[in-house]
């Protein structure tokens, strides 16, 4: 074999040599893009399931318990007193405006009650809180009307302790109140804690996961 020869067989397998290379390079930046765009449509998965995913069971039956100490205090006691105003059946009969306050007052925790059900907590509790705070108004002077008529006039034993029966009727809406506060700190523990397991994820993701 010539020297010409020997050169050119030497040249093909350099050749050979080098699209085997050029073959593998290509065959690695295509298994490193395939792993980066698993991994970039991992995150996608995750970031929409957490922006549709169901809160905890807790959220649920917290909202549910909240409709309990409504039905009692604001419902139907509230209700009581607001068609006991209005329709005078009260005597003597209060102001109108205790009545007005207990039925805004049953409006707007109704309100706040369905809001928290569509995950508006912030607004909830604001509306919560107001709502209570203007029947709570009416409450307290029915139950202060009360106790000076206990002190002026003499009544039986068995309604000596009337005042704190109507205590009993009232107040406990401010468990309502309560259980929105509960959620309002709940949904922003779990914002903050989203936040930050975003953060890591993307912290520690692959560049060109985070760019897709």
């Amino acid at each position: 074999m010539s020297k010409k020869d020997r050169l050119k067989a030497q040249k093909a397998k350099q050749d050979i040599i080098q699209k085997e290379l050029e073959e593998q390079e290509r065959f690695e930046k295509e298994e490193a893009k395939l792993k980066q765009s698993k991994a970039a449509k991992k995150l996608r998965k995750k970031a929409k399931r957490d922006r549709v995913g169901s809160e905890p069971a807790i959220c649920l039956i917290l909202k549910l318990l909240m409709i309990i100490p409504f039905g009692y205090s604001g419902f139907f006691y509230g209700g009581v007193l607001v068609l006991g105003i209005f329709g005078k059946y009260i005597e003597p009969l209060p102001p109108k405006w205790v009545g007005w306050c207990a039925l805004a007052g049953i409006v707007l925790i109704l309100a706040g009650i369905l809001l928290s059900f569509f995950k508006k907590y912030i607004i909830s509790f604001i509306i919560i809180m107001g709502g209570t705070g203007v029947f709570l108004k009416a409450g307290e002077y029915m139950i202060s009307h009360i106790q000076s008529r206990l002190d002026e006039v003499y009544v039986e034993e068995s309604l000596q302790e009337m005042d704190k029966q109507y205590m009993g009727y009232y107040y406990p809406i401010m468990i309502t109140a309560g259980i929105s506060l509960i959620l309002l700190a709940v949904s922003i523990i779990r914002r903050i804690l989203k936040k930050r397991r975003i953060q890591y994820e993307k912290d520690t993701a692959p560049v060109q996961s985070i760019v897709e």
